[in-house]
C-alpha cells in the first residue's frame, strides 16, 4: 500500500513537471528539453549501469553500496534516474556524490535506522533527492541522514520527509544544507552536535514535531554555525518540557552562532532560543505566532545582539534572562515587538507572560518599538537580579505598564531616558519589588530618590 501511494505521488509529480515544462515552452521561457542528469552531473555514473534500478521493488541497499563504491573509486558522481528506490543503512564512501532529479528521484527507507550514514569522511555530496523516512521509528538523536566526523558535506536541493527521528543528525561535522525542504520529522529537521561551522541556508522546514534546527554542543564552546534565510513553520513540542522542545531554532552551549533573516511562523514555544550560548547574533528575523517567548537568550551566556527582528504574537517578545546563572551582556536594538499575551505558566500555577522586552544585566535596550503588551512594554530586572541597564529611545504603546524596573535592595544602576510611552494603563514607568508595584508612576516625576535609578526626559501621554 505504501509503495502504491508513492507510485501515485510520483506519477502526479511527473505530470506536474510535464505541465510546467509545456507551459514554459508555450511562453518561450524554456528552449530545451527537461534537464538531463548528464547536464547536472557531467561524467556521472548512471545508477542502472551499476545495477541500481528505479522501481525494482525490494530493498536495494547492497546495490546502492556497490554502485557508490564504484562511482567513488572512479571519481564520478552516481546519478539516479527518476523513480522509487528502497534502502536502509547505506554507508557512504569517501568522496561519495549522489545526484538525482529533484522531487522525482525518491529513496524510501526500507527498515528502521538511518537511510544514509557517513563516518570519518572528508567530503560527501547529495543533490536533487527526495528521501522518505516512512515514519519508521528513530531515536532522539537519530537521523534519516546520520553523519559522524564528516569534514565537509554539501546537501543541495534535497527533500526529506517523514523522518522517524530527525531529518539530519550530524555529529562533529561541517558543511552546508542549502535550498532544501524538510517536512514532518518526528524530532528535529536538523540536529547538529559539536558542529564545525555548519551553514543552514535558504531551506523550508515545516511540521517538525519537536524542533526545527538544533545547534548544540556537549560542552560550552565556539561553534560558528550560520542559520540564515530559512522558512521554518509549524514547529511542535510533541515531547513537552519547559522549552527544550518547540523551538524553530534552538542553540545550546554553542557560541559564535548567527541566526539571521529567517521567516518563522507558529512555533509552539520560541522562534529563536539561545541557551548558555555566548557571542550570538539574532538579527532580522520575522517571528509570527509564537506560543511562548519569541526570542530568548538565557542562562550562562556572555554577549548577545538581538536586533532588527519583528515579533508579532507571542507570550513574551524578547527575553534576556538568568543573571542569577551568569547571563549577561547584550544589546537589544531596533526590534518591533507587538501583540504579547498572557498564558498559563509552565512551572507554577496561574498566568504570566505578556511582556514585550525583558532584560536583567549589562544590557542596552535602544530604539525598539513595543505595542500591545498585556503586562510590561519593557521590564528591567527581577528582584535583586538587575545591573547596568539602559533603556533609551524606545516607543512603547498601549501596554499595561510602559516600563517596569526592579527597585529591590541591592540592584545595580538603571537608566530610563528619552523614551516615548503612550497609552499605558497602569503607569508609564513603575518600580517593582518582585511582582508587586512599589512606586507611583515615575514617568513624569523622575526617579523618586531611588539610588542608582535615573528616569528623565521621557515623553508620557
Amino acid at each position: 500500500m505504501k509503495r502504491e501511494r508513492a507510485a501515485e505521488r510520483l506519477r502526479d509529480t511527473v505530470d506536474q513537471a510535464r505541465r510546467r515544462l509545456a507551459l514554459g515552452l508555450a511562453a518561450g521561457l524554456v528552449t530545451t528539453a527537461a534537464p538531463r542528469l548528464a547536464d547536472a552531473a557531467p561524467g556521472g555514473l548512471g545508477a542502472e549501469a551499476a545495477g541500481l534500478k528505479p522501481g525494482a521493488g525490494g530493498d536495494q541497499s547492497r546495490a546502492f553500496a556497490r554502485a557508490l563504491e564504484r562511482a567513488a573509486r572512479e571519481g564520478r558522481p552516481l546519478t539516479l534516474a527518476p523513480g522509487v528506490y528502497r534502502a536502509a543503512r547505506v554507508a557512504l564512501p569517501e568522496g561519495a556524490a549522489i545526484v538525482g532529479v529533484p522531487e522525482l528521484t525518491r529513496i524510501e527507507l526500507s527498515e528502521p535506522g538511518p537511510l544514509f550514514t557517513g563516518k570519518g569522511l572528508r567530503r560527501v555530496a547529495l543533490r536533487g533527492l527526495l528521501l522518505d523516512g516512512s515514519n519508521l521509528p528513530g531515536g532522539l538523536q537519530a537521523g534519516l541522514i546520520q553523519f559522524e566526523d564528516v569534514a565537509a558535506f554539501a546537501f543541495d536541493d534535497l527533500a526529506i520527509e517523514d523522518a522517524g527521528g530527525s531529518g539530519l543528525a550530524l555529529f562533529r561535522s561541517g558543511g552546508a544544507l542549502r535550498g532544501s525542504r524538510i517536512a514532518n520529522a518526528r524530532q528535529s529537521g536538523l540536529f547538529a552536535m559539536d558542529g564545525r561551522g555548519i551553514t543552514v541556508a535558504d531551506n523550508v522546514i515545516t511540521g517538525c514535531r519537536n524542533n526545527g534546527v538544533v545547534i548544540r554542543r556537549t560542552a560550552k564552546g565556539d561553534d560558528g554555525a550560520v542559520v540564515s534565510r530559512n522558512r521554518i513553520e509549524d514547529t511542535g513540542a510533541l515531547d513537552g518540557g519547559l522549552g527544550w522542545n518547540g523551538n524553530a531554532v534552538n542553540v545550546s552551549k554553542a557560541s559564535g552562532v548567527v541566526v539571521s533573516g529567517n521567516a518563522i511562523r507558529r512555533s509552539a514555544f520560541t522562534a529563536v532560543r539561545a541557551h548558555e550560548s555566548s557571542d550570538v547574533v539574532i538579527a532580522d528575523n520575522l517571528c509570527l505566532d509564537c506560543g511562548e517567548t519569541g526570542l530568548y537568550v538565557e542562562y550562562g551566556f556572555s554577549g548577545a545582539v538581538v536586533s532588527g527582528n519583528l515579533v508579532d504574537g507571542a507570550a513574551n517578545g524578547v527575553s534576556i534572562a538568568n543573571f542569577n546563572e551568569g547571563g549577561r551582556l547584550a544589546a537589544v536594538t531596533g526590534n518591533v515587538v507587538r501583540n504579547l499575551f498572557r498564558r498559563r505558566k509552565l512551572d507554577q500555577p496561574g498566568e504570566g507572560y505578556g511582556q514585550g522586552i525583558g532584560v536583567e544585566a549589562d544590557v542596552a535596550v535602544t530604539g525598539n518599538v513595543i505595542e500591545n503588551a498585556a503586562s510590561f512594554g519593557v521590564h528591567a530586572g527581577w528582584g535583586p537580579y538587575m545591573r547596568d541597564v539602559a533603556i533609551s529611545g524606545n516607543i512603547v504603546r498601549n501596554c499595561e505598564v510602559g516600563i517596569g524596573v526592579s527597585v529591590v535592595e541591592g540592584v545595580g544602576p538603571a537608566t530610563i531616558v528619552g523614551n516615548t510611552v503612550t497609552g499605558s494603563r497602569k503607569g508609564a514607568v513603575v518600580g517593582y519589588r518582585w511582582a508587586e508595584a512599589a512606586t507611583p508612576d515615575l514617568g513624569a516625576a523622575g526617579s523618586g530618590g531611588l539610588p542608582g535609578l535615573t528616569v528623565a526626559q521621557n515623553t508620557v501621554r
